[in-house]
């Protein structure tokens, strides 16, 4: 039995997705693919699939992946393209590798934020006051209770770009098994000390490990 790890995007449509309906697409997926994949026992035999870091809902992922495990040797190219023959159109297989790192080395992803704006100088201002700040305090929505929470310690700006209509952030936050931040918490904060309500599209470019280099 051997663990591989799939890679794949969630783009489009399928952003709106949950991740409760992304794990029976792609059980389903590899069901129909007839790959050799490794079944739990027990009472209720399912397909073993293991996730990075789930996706938040309307936020898109350009490199995200899955374990799963095979129970015969393959070439594992050929994998890949029997299981992307069964998937949605907005869900993508980019490739099949074998896993280098436990998920648990994953501490942090690296977001595309592209706000529409009127004004996009003045919202590109408004984001450097706001991350200039010493602490940019939110509320933070969970199931069990709303608390005030910190998120200055979180993010990391990487570069802005101010085009038409429009002004595109990348930058890094926290995103590991022990907790994750999600970047809508700075939009949360644009309005919160700015009074703005800015529109924006999220997409996950990839993870990282705890030195910055790329999930593997």
């Amino acid at each position: 039995m051997k663990t591989v790890r799939v890679w794949f995007s969630k783009t489009g449509a399928a952003k709106y997705i949950s991740h409760l309906d992304l794990t029976r697409c792609m059980s389903r997926a590899l069901k129909l693919s007839k790959l050799p994949v490794w079944y739990t026992e027990g009472f209720n035999p399912h397909i073993y699939m293991t996730f990075a870091m789930p996706l938040s809902l309307g936020v898109e992922g350009l490199r995200e992946c899955m374990d799963i495990r095979l129970t015969e040797d393959m070439e594992l190219s050929a994998a890949a393209r029997q299981l992307a023959e069964h998937l949605p159109k907005d869900i993508s297989v980019l490739e099949i590798t074998e896993p280098m790192l436990g998920f648990d080395a994953t501490a942090f992803a690296e977001y595309e934020l592209c706000f529409d704006s009127k004004d996009p100088q003045a919202l590109a201002d408004a984001l450097d006051k706001i991350l200039s700040l010493d602490s940019i305090i939110v509320m933070k929505h969970s199931k069990k209770e709303d608390k005030e929470f910190d998120i200055k310690p979180h993010f990391t700006l990487l570069y802005k770009q101010i085009e038409p209509g429009l002004l595109r952030v990348k930058l890094q936050a926290s995103c590991s098994q022990e907790g994750s931040v999600n970047p809508s918490l700075l939009l949360e904060a644009v309005k919160q000390y700015k009074g703005l309500e800015p529109y924006a599209e999220i997409t996950r470019v990839k993870l990282l490990t705890k030195d910055f280099s790329d999930m593997r």
